[in-house]
């Protein structure tokens, strides 16, 4: 591995921080699997943990469900690796109102989304994620994903925030080499990239981290990747993440999280069971992403990157 033993991130927004899946077994949250994944991840060398996101099904999870897997996470997790949890909705006091029966957490912050579908304007947005921050009292990460939400965060609306609470990264999404730009300019806010598809060209223009769905199904790379940018050459990191370009491009073929689901479920980390409205990929998707993990060496019998029968 590439990682030197005295390689840190710089602050807790830095580095390869994934989205985690939630495991389900027969309609319920797989605890354990979660628990067992986790240490994997840890293991692997992330740097930060989202739980109940996009990628984790948040929207499908209960209050309780939430806090649970934020417990089982968290007793995983040395104190030096941040776990945040995602929320997101339409409804602000809906919210609050949920957060307050999920109570308080062993969490760093929150991941935090503009309202979706009922598209705000800059003062709702303003407001909403100010109504959170202050509510939870914890740091909240602003997530940009217009794409979802049908609202995107203007320039001005970030330094508001961040001049009024504690605001001191954003997930970025729909990157354009102009937006990226914008908010690399903000002092003091750390940008973290959100599609995996930019990851590199984000990291090296100058982007503190990346959140990663892909970079579950296989975390050493994705880290082994980040290392070789940060302390040795953007050549050489350039062809480790092009290596791992096909397994990005087939993470987001359908619909996120199914085709994480399948690949991990390849992997034997968790079932590819799914709460709708997600199901599961095609038979023939998933035969051709068996080929590509494969491909990788990344399926079955990879210590690196498979779970561990005897550890079970």
């Amino acid at each position: 591995m590439l990682i030197p033993e005295t390689f840190e991130p710089r602050s807790p927004y830095t580095g390869i921080w994934v989205p985690m899946m939630t495991p389900f077994k027969h309609g319920d949250v797989d605890y354990d699997a979660a628990n067992l994944f986790t240490h994997h991840l840890v293991d692997s060398g992330v740097h930060g943990l989202v739980v109940g996101g996009t990628t984790g099904e948040g929207p499908s999870l209960t209050p309780y469900e939430k806090a649970r897997l934020i417990e089982t996470v968290a007793a995983s997790v040395p104190d030096d690796i941040p776990v945040v949890l995602g929320v997101e909705g339409a409804n602000t006091s809906k919210i609050l109102n949920e957060l307050t029966e999920i109570g308080d957490l062993p969490v760093h912050g929150y991941l935090v989304s503009a309202p979706s579908y009922v598209r705000p304007g800059q003062e709702g947005i303003y407001r909403h994620f100010m109504a959170i921050s202050e509510a939870v009292k914890r740091p909240v990460i602003l997530y940009d994903i217009p794409v979802r939400t049908g609202a995107a965060l203007q320039i001005d609306t970030i330094l508001r925030l961040m001049a009024s609470g504690d605001f001191p990264a954003i997930k970025a999404c729909g990157l354009t080499t102009d937006r990226l730009k914008d908010l690399l300019a903000i002092y003091r806010l750390k940008v973290m990239c959100g599609d995996d598809q930019w990851m590199f060209r984000a990291l090296d223009m100058g982007a503190h981290g990346v959140i990663s769905a892909s970079a579950q199904v296989a975390p050493r790379r994705f880290v082994e990747a980040y290392a070789m940018l940060e302390k040795y050459s953007a050549d050489g990191a350039w062809k480790r993440f092009n290596i791992l370009m096909p397994l990005i491009e087939h993470m987001f073929a359908q619909p996120n999280p199914a085709p994480v689901k399948a690949a991990l479920a390849l992997q034997t980390w968790c079932q590819e069971e799914l709460r709708l409205p997600m199901t599961p990929v095609t038979a023939d998707f998933r035969q051709e992403l068996e080929t590509v993990l494969a491909h990788m060496h990344a399926l079955h019998h990879d210590d690196l990157l498979c779970a561990d029968k005897s550890s079970k």
